[in-house]
């Protein structure tokens, strides 16, 4: 997380001059892998966060001299529960670093591992491998999240449904949270609002799967545009999500406005810097107008390591400076709080459930909470245990708090969590879903993912989960008052 300082009194948000506040940062772009000159792997892409937080201070001091800046970094901390995960190993611990990013959408090349034209493979099968190896096992789990990647014109190599098949093992079987598309790359730009890429990512839309389309100028936003209209019309008003990446690359045209507009399109800071950003932000403001949100919901913060490295502080420093048109709030969710929302969903693949659920209310929530936490790393530490995930919940769409808190993230609840785990000697896998309630009591409800009460949202709210659900939490509460009880419980889930 990155720690600023505000360097005035800012009386509308209620924040003193000094007053310290976290924002947790999610970058929603960021490729992995190998291609030609560009390689990428966990490791890599923390060494890049260190790097980017080093220039990001040095930076931010040049330009506090010049009193541009409103928030000054200070800073940088882990979420403890994550930085704990590293610290379970030695070998881990020593990629303990570059917490300025705390989660990282991560998805291939277009690499050294995928095949073109061959009829009975899918283009980017390996690749997927390769990303669902890196983001489903701890301790890189803790902080990316994997998205898979296709060739919409796989079907004219092969057999028709070759792509499709592979978006429905990529998030079935890999449980892989996203889709890449490249028409640039994979040389379909001009059939976009064709049927290829209509059945792709109409078929994404259908497994709530968000879709991040490379996304090079204002023609190519057209025809995302039209693609998006036809498969609404088609999927019973579900809009498809679809990032346009990079904002394609056209700050400064209008039709970005118009697509932004619309409900189901979002853009990324990916690539824009310089000038770039604030054209950006201030056209943003003014330009993206509706009754159902906020201009600042539209818009996700993204570097595209490893083309570009740390140009991506240019669009950091300009949300915490005083030209930034927006709120805390407004930050907020532009680095990190939009991405989750698009996402929603914790960590789960598609697999009969093979245990009973459980919903247990501990009295204390600290000391439960690490008995928990450490049962948890116990098992990392013995191998005996796969950690798939951890998915901080946040708060439902449009209820982001204007006020900052000074321990933690604006608006991300590190108190209420899942943890997705599988343990090796079993099929299940398993949400350990904790929630801090009043009182200070902690909510501990253990569920496998398969199961149809599994939670479809990371909203911390009832309004979010199923009645179903709603009405078996309070149903089937049992209470556990000493820890070593509660710790057996957790470590037979893990069996």
């Amino acid at each position: 997380m990155l720690v600023v300082r505000a360097v005035e009194n800012i009386p509308e948000y209620g924040i003193k001059r000094d007053d310290e506040f976290s924002l947790y940062i999610v970058d929603a772009h960021h490729h992995m892998g190998r291609e030609a000159g560009h390689q990428n792997t966990p490791s890599s892409a923390y060494e890049f966060y260190t790097l980017l937080w080093f220039e990001l201070k040095r930076t931010a001091e040049e330009r506090m001299n010049t009193d541009s800046l409103l928030f000054e970094p200070v800073a940088i901390r882990p979420v403890p529960l994550t930085e704990r995960v590293f610290n379970v190993r030695d070998s881990w611990s020593t990629m303990s670093h570059g917490w300025l990013v705390d989660r990282t959408i991560v998805f291939p090349f277009t690499d050294d591992y995928s095949k073109v034209g061959v009829p009975d493979s899918p283009s980017f099968e390996v690749s997927n491998n390769k990303i669902a190896g890196w983001t489903t096992r701890a301790p890189h789990s803790s902080r990316l999240i994997g998205f898979g990647r296709v060739d919409p014109n796989d079907a004219c190599y092969g057999e028709p449904n070759i792509a499709l098949n592979e978006i429905e093992r990529c998030r079935k079987v890999l449980g892989l949270r996203g889709l890449k598309l490249h028409p640039l790359a994979q040389l379909f730009v001009e059939e976009i609002e064709e049927k290829p890429t209509y059945d792709v990512v109409k078929y994404a839309t259908d497994l709530l799967l968000p879709v991040i389309f490379d996304t090079r100028n204002s023609k190519v936003i057209e025809r995302i545009m039209s693609l998006t209209e036809a498969v609404k019309s088609e999927s019973s008003g579900r809009a498809p999500a679809i990032i346009l990446a990079h904002c394609g690359m056209s700050p400064g045209s209008q039709t970005l406005y118009e697509a932004l507009s619309r409900k189901p399109l979002y853009g990324d800071t990916s690539s824009l810097h310089g000038n770039d950003v604030p054209v950006l932000f201030e056209t943003a403001s003014e330009s993206i107008t509706s009754d159902d949100f906020r201009w600042s919901e539209k818009l996700l913060f993204g570097t595209d390591y490893s083309f570009l490295t740390t140009q991506a502080m240019d669009v950091i420093l300009y949300l915490l400076s005083r030209e930034f048109p927006g709120s805390p709030s407004d930050i907020q969710r532009i680095l990190g709080g939009n991405i989750m929302g698009i996402i929603n969903s914790p960590f789960h693949t598609e697999h009969r459930p093979s245990t009973k659920p459980r919903h247990l209310l501990s009295p204390s929530y600290p000391s439960f909470r690490d008995v928990v936490e450490t049962a948890l790393c116990k098992a990392l530490s013995q191998g005996d245990t796969e950690l798939l995930s951890i998915d901080y919940m946040i708060p439902p769409k449009h209820t982001w708090p204007d006020i900052p808190t000074s321990n933690e993230g604006n608006g991300f609840h590190f108190n209420s969590l899942f943890v997705t785990l599988r343990p090796k000697t079993s099929e299940t896998e398993v949400h350990i879903w904790l929630r801090q309630l009043p009182g200070d009591s902690l909510s501990i409800t253990l569920i496998d993912t398969g199961s149809e009460l599994s939670p479809n949202s990371l909203e911390f709210s009832s309004a979010a989960m199923s009645l179903a659900l709603e009405e078996w939490l309070f149903e089937k509460v049992e209470r556990v008052d000493e820890p070593r009880e509660l710790e057996a419980v957790i470590e037979q889930a893990l069996m």
